[in-house]
């Protein structure tokens, strides 16, 4: 009785370890399958011009309203998204907040 009893721990625990092993591995491929590999940053591209915008590229300051420091202001942008410029102050249309100046140096 007692040599049965000792077999049957043994094959519960042996069970017990090979249940526990197969949980691990399932969880370890199911969190290799949800992240998502960050190898470089993920850039959005705007699809359409919003008003007041201008090309990011230009750098010429041209036709952009300037503000009362005496500074040129090349254009003005909305510090949350920096990569949208516009040619005039005020609200920007992604964030609650005024759009800052950036000067030239």
């Amino acid at each position: 009785m007692k040599i049965t009893h000792l077999i049957l721990v043994a094959l519960l625990v042996t069970i017990a370890a090979c249940s526990k092993q197969k949980n691990t591995e399932a969880t370890s491929q199911v969190s290799k399958v949800e992240m998502p590999a960050m190898e470089k940053p993920i850039k959005i591209k705007p699809t359409a011009m919003l008003a007041n915008e201008i090309n990011a590229s230009d750098m010429s300051g041209a036709n952009v309203e300037q503000d009362a420091s005496g500074k040129k202001v090349i254009y003005w942008e909305d510090p949350m998204v920096p990569g949208r410029h516009f040619s005039k102050s005020g609200q920007s249309p992604f964030m609650d907040m005024k759009l800052s100046p950036k000067y030239a140096e």
